[in-house]
């Protein structure tokens, strides 16, 4: 009993002394170094005291005298109604500094009697007690949390009011002690900090304040929102929401936590921008017809914060093209020229790409728009049987910029380059790309082989923005078709050099363009198949002078490559001749066949019919055009009074020098070709969709029918679209041929037969 009154009085001897330096401490006031590092030593005496330890005793009395200090703060923020922000503040920043160098005078009670003890092997004797007192918090978060219990639990009320006065003042452009503000919010998580990341932190923030402050934020911006609309248009409405946005951004950066920036950014848009969204969206039509751009942006700036905004904003953007492009459309059903179609569907693409990129920031959204609207426009072509494809025309577009007759000579090779690229961009709207290949190969194909292509480089230009945009395979064809006008050069040139080395002279220029059958569309460009080419070519008696320079160069060929076999396409081939019999010269491009006819006339002035059959062995419906071109043209004339006579006409008489004669009805021969292209594509679209069914079938062994037709067009898009009409018409083929079949118990289900 005596030891323990003994005891008793130590310990509040002890505590008088330490709870001096504790109110120095939580007053900031000076302590002399002594006097700390011996009150240090006295809360580790009392810590370690034996028998029994005192540190619970210790731990109590502190935890006393902070609530009593706690206390005596609250009482002064309840006075303070007025400075309420300042006077929080200032006993905050001292009660939290002060709770800080508590710490670290009660550290041995934090080491040995907390939450944190370590059980070191030494103080196993004590045990027992440690045990009983771990639940004891470490000193600052003891102190932190009866600031938490006893100061904004209680008087949270009045400080939430006073901090949301202040933020609405400072939203209303009246100057606020920003620091204070704050430093006051900020303490709402700081007495918190202590707590485990994996807890509840913000817990005690969220609850006090976010709610209330998102509150607030709501009600303050929709009473904004409803004075600006009524006092501004909508040009001004953006531009202030624009700014009240970014205003608001800095001043929440500034004040409150980061978590609650995102929340309150949100509530704001609701406000400023999701609740007049309807009357924006309105106005958004309105800004498009009148291209008012400035306004564009801004809108776009506002809407772009909202979910799926810009969607219903790209909607909007993507019929609005398509309403502008209306007039390429018709001007296609008009019959226009390539060139007029092209600059129609160019004014609206360069028009509505300057809006994505200058206004739009290039959102994807609105390029996806764009790309729509143009797909749709540039694949919009009526009735096919009366107009031409997008596909037809934009090929008739780039041949009329490859060709030498169009190009003005004061053209540079990069403005051509620049127009190709053009031609390029509106390609990659293309949906029948097949079509598009079938057509350009043809007119490619006619370029190179009468020389009428502006240069090589070019082409290959062109070809290399079709490759960018299809790949390897679909251009491999056309490039194949330059090579062979290379080799064709080098192997004209290594022929005229051995001609030379043998001093032989063949009386005329030839050379020769050697042909890879499988790369050139022959059948095409010709008309006829190649069954009627291989008769035209064994029926036709070539002229003597032609004949040598062909027999020279086949034994020139044979000689350097062995198993290869030449077959010269005289329907493709041409010839210049100069006419000097009439008086003036003349050079004339012509078709071997309009050539032979009037070579004949070099030796007699006058034929018949059939001295013309018995000297050309040229088949009959080709010798009738050949006559006919000739006569309308005027180079020869009809004997009057004979149907098959023919004479040369010396009176000719032409105001060009230099001409090429036409093979032919041009028009005939274009609309023949254009059915057959259309044909042939029709063709292999079938068979390219059986290889996907069959394909699709093969890897899945049965599906459904739905699914089944989105593979195909899955598959087949890259290259057409195939309509669902033509995709079951293939599917019932392959039935007959018994590749499929219908499930016995679900009709709309497919077997694939090995």
């Amino acid at each position: 009993s005596s030891g323990s009154s003994g005891i008793n009085a130590e310990y509040g001897e002890s505590w008088a002394s330490i709870s001096r330096v504790t109110t120095a401490v939580m007053s900031e006031m000076p302590i002399e170094i002594d006097e700390w590092c011996e009150q240090i030593t006295s809360v580790y005496y009392l810590c370690m005291a034996m028998p029994t330890p005192l540190a619970e005793n210790l731990y109590n009395k502190l935890k006393e005298y902070l609530i009593e200090h706690v206390q005596g703060c609250r009482e002064k923020v309840l006075e303070s109604s007025n400075n309420i922000l300042p006077t929080y503040n200032t006993l905050y920043k001292t009660y939290s500094r002060g709770a800080g160098y508590l710490n670290d005078l009660y550290m041995h009670l934090n080491q040995y009697f907390t939450k944190r003890t370590i059980k070191n092997e030494w103080c196993d004797h004590y045990m027992h007690s440690i045990e009983k007192v771990k639940k004891f918090e470490r000193v600052q978060d003891l102190a932190m949390n009866i600031w938490r219990d006893e100061m904004l639990e209680k008087v949270h009320e009045q400080l939430v009011c006073a901090v949301l006065q202040d933020i609405t003042r400072d939203r209303r452009g009246v100057s606020t002690y920003d620091n204070i503000l704050r430093d006051v919010i900020h303490s709402f998580v700081e007495v918190q900090s202590h707590e485990d990341p994996q807890g509840s932190q913000l817990q005690l923030y969220k609850d006090l304040f976010e709610e209330r402050l998102l509150q607030s934020t709501g009600s303050f911006y929709q009473k904004e929102a409803q004075r600006l609309y009524e006092e501004n248009d909508v040009s001004n409405y953006m531009i202030k929401v624009i700014e009240k946005l970014e205003d608001e951004e800095l001043r929440l950066r500034k004040f409150i936590h980061h978590t609650s920036i995102s929340p309150c950014k949100k509530e704001c848009v609701n406000k400023l921008i999701a609740d007049r969204q309807d009357c924006l969206l309105d106005e958004y039509k309105i800004m498009l017809k009148n291209e008012h751009v400035d306004d564009l942006e801004r809108l776009y700036i506002l809407i772009r914060r909202l979910n799926e905004g810009c969607k219903k904003m790209a909607d909007i953007f993507h019929d609005h093209i398509f309403e502008n492009g209306k007039g390429s459309i018709e001007l296609m059903a008009q019959g226009c020229t390539p060139q007029e179609y092209v600059d129609a569907l160019l004014v609206v693409y360069r028009k509505f790409t300057n809006i994505v990129t200058n206004y739009l920031s290039n959102d994807l959204t609105f390029t996806d728009a764009l790309n729509r609207a143009m797909t749709k426009m540039v694949n919009s072509t009526g009735d096919v049987k009366k107009y031409p494809r997008s596909s037809e025309l934009l090929v008739r577009h780039a041949d009329h910029i490859l060709r030498k007759a169009n190009v003005n000579k004061t053209s540079t090779a990069a403005e051509i380059e620049d127009q190709l690229r053009n031609f390029i961009d509106l390609f990659k709207y293309v949906e029948d790309k097949d079509l598009f290949q079938r057509f350009y190969s043809k007119k490619l194909a006619n370029r190179l082989i009468h020389n009428t292509s502006v240069s090589i480089e070019l082409e290959e230009i062109a070809i290399s923005g079709l490759k960018d945009r299809c790949g390897y395979e679909y251009t491999s064809p056309l490039q194949r078709m330059l090579i062979d006008m290379k080799v064709s050069d080098d192997l004209t040139k290594e022929f005229d050099q051995l001609l030379k080395r043998k001093n032989e002279k063949l009386g005329v220029v030839f050379s020769v363009n050697i042909l890879q059958s499988g790369a050139w569309p022959f059948g095409a460009n010709t008309g006829a198949s190649e069954e009627q080419t291989d008769k035209n070519t064994t029926d036709f008696n070539v002229p003597n002078d032609l004949a040598v320079c062909i027999d020279k160069f086949k034994t020139f060929y044979n000689g350097k490559y062995s198993g290869r076999k030449l077959r010269f396409v005289f329907p493709l081939s041409y010839g210049t001749v100069v006419m000097t019999h009439t008086g003036r010269p003349y050079t004339i491009t012509m078709s071997v066949h309009q050539l032979a006819v009037l070579l004949l006339f070099s030796h007699k002035d006058t034929h018949t019919k059939a001295d013309i059959v018995n000297n050309l062995r040229l088949e009959k419906t080709e010798l009738d055009k050949t006559l006919a071109t000739l006569v309308d043209t005027k180079l020869i004339n009809s004997i009057p009074g004979s149907t098959e006579g023919y004479s040369l006409n010396f009176d000719y008489f032409n105001k060009k020098q230099k001409f090429k004669l036409p093979s032919g009805s041009v028009k005939d021969h274009a609309e023949k070709e254009v059915e057959q292209t259309h044909q042939s594509v029709e063709e292999d679209r079938r068979l390219y969709i059986q290889a996907a069914i069959v394909r699709s079938m093969k890897s899945r062994k049965q599906l459904g029918h739905n699914e089944l037709i989105q593979q195909v067009i899955n598959l087949s898009k890259e290259r057409f679209t195939p309509s669902v009409a033509m995709i079951k018409k293939c599917v019932e083929v392959l039935i007959d041929k018994q590749y499929l079949e219908r499930h016995a118990d679900q009709k709309d289900v497919y077997n694939y037969l090995a």
